[in-house]
């Protein structure tokens, strides 16, 4: 399974299968909420004395942003996809996150990094 299968796999339930990779569909034009965004913001080749095997064992730095259309539901929906996350295997580690509120939507929104590490494993 590939990454954003199990990022999906992980996440879907939570929001009743809207999770997105990158951006929102443009219709509507505010997102059906709650739902989940994520974004793959980085990829690092682990080096070993095999040489690296691209995907399969590189790190990936994981932005995923929950929002919803109030801050006590979002911040709720936030320790779901913190616990759904933690449960990813291979390892996937938060890196923190900040919560904000976009007013060209009208929505809360609360964004997390991970490192999704199969090198570890």
């Amino acid at each position: 399974m590939s990454l954003e299968q199990t990022i999906f796999a992980a996440l879907a339930p939570l929001v009743a299968n809207r999770v997105y990779a990158s951006t929102f569909p443009q219709k509507p034009e505010v997102p059906i909420t709650p739902a989940i965004l994520f974004t793959f913001i980085s990829d690092t080749p682990v080096q070993d004395i095999c040489g690296d095997d691209a995907a399969n064992t590189s790190d990936t730095r994981i932005q995923v942003d929950v929002y919803s259309t109030d801050f006590d539901s979002a911040r709720a929906l936030r320790l779901q996809v913190l616990a759904a996350m933690a449960a990813v295997t291979p390892p996937t580690r938060n890196e923190g996150g900040f919560s904000t509120y976009e007013p060209e939507l009208k929505l809360h929104r609360c964004s997390m990094d991970f490192i999704h590490s199969p090198s570890s494993t």
